[in-house]
């Protein structure tokens, strides 16, 4: 069961760009915990990454980097990301972006 999922993209359609990010965190059937990332363009399948991390402390840190090398796109790719959508108990990453 995902704790908590965010929805990033960044669209600039004067720069063809169109890209998705995707964050969930939380435990599996077996109480592990994970972070599942999904990456790519928009309507794509993109690429999936899952993270296996020793517990929830681990799963907000890891979260909190993926969001702060997204904080950093517009260096990189031109444009910043932006919240689509997002849930979960972890409320402090909602209001991030």
């Amino acid at each position: 069961m995902m704790h908590y999922t965010i929805l990033l993209e960044a669209c600039a359609p004067e720069r063809n760009i169109w890209r998705s990010y995707h964050i969930a965190a939380g435990q599996d059937i077996f109480g592990d915990w994970v972070v599942e990332l999904t990456y790519g363009l928009i309507g794509a399948k993109g690429r999936k990454q899952t993270i296996l991390v020793p517990d929830e402390a681990a799963a907000q840190q890891y979260v909190r980097k993926c969001l702060k090398k997204r904080e950093n796109a517009p260096k990189r790719i031109g444009i910043d990301y932006k919240k689509v959508a997002s849930s979960g108990t972890w409320s402090e990453y909602s209001e991030a972006h």
